[in-house]
């Protein structure tokens, strides 16, 4: 399913570092607990902006606990799957407790850089609160738009807005303060360059969703702060 790889011409390794912190982090409440009534709301307000996932295949990067990865293979159903991954091997194993028995869910400690996926075979791509920590993400993108079928998606989903992000990330003052989200003009750049277009941008200070599409046909960018 997911293999690892010196990959596509260039040596990735895994940032040791940021590993490290969300190791250290695997207990802590923004990690472990159960996503508030807000929460699960503004989940699921994402997720029906979406065609239906069941029966789809989703690729969840930065899994963490696993406490999306449960709602998806919910949605996905018993004909879906999804794979999901993660840089941190604790916050993989805590995945595992939580929803390593579903039978249709496949976890993997792994950078989303350095991965091997089986092409055009992926519905959705879901970063949820993890595209900023990405090492490189203009390598990231274009793996993941590699994995998407034609006509597949990719959605990025924050619970604060792009500001709150950098910020929190910056005064953090750990491994995670450089990890900033890009603005609109260079995450469109980035994305084009991967082979997908954007949809949808709604940045505002409680959220951040990001819709792009693989083969769509491209049309004025609904943008909503």
């Amino acid at each position: 399913m997911l293999q690892t790889s010196s990959g596509h011409g260039r040596e990735y390794k895994l940032n040791t570092a940021k590993a490290e912190f969300f190791d250290a982090h695997a207990e802590s409440p923004w990690a472990a607990l159960e996503y508030s009534p807000e929460e699960k709301a503004r989940i699921r307000q994402a997720i029906q902006s979406l065609p239906s996932l069941h029966g789809q295949t989703v690729l969840e990067p930065g899994c963490g606990t696993g406490r999306l990865t449960r709602i998806l293979a919910e949605q996905v159903g018993p004909q879906g799957r999804i794979l999901a991954m993660d840089i941190s091997s604790k916050m993989v194993q805590k995945a595992h407790r939580k929803v390593g028995k579903l039978p249709n869910v496949h976890l993997r400690c792994a950078a989303m850089e350095a991965c091997i996926l089986p092409g055009e075979e992926v519905d959705l791509v879901f970063c949820h609160q993890v595209f900023p920590h990405f090492d490189d993400p203009q390598q990231a993108a274009k793996i993941m738009a590699g994995c998407l079928r034609p006509g597949g998606r990719l959605m990025i989903l924050h619970l604060i807005g792009s500001n709150e992000i950098n910020d929190l990330h910056r005064k953090a003052g750990t491994a995670v303060a450089r990890d900033m989200m890009p603005d609109q003009q260079e995450l469109q750049q980035m994305l084009n360059r991967a082979g997908l277009d954007i949809e949808k941008i709604n940045d505002a200070h409680d959220h951040f969703v990001l819709i792009a599409g693989k083969g769509t046909v491209p049309g004025a960018v609904q943008t909503t702060t």
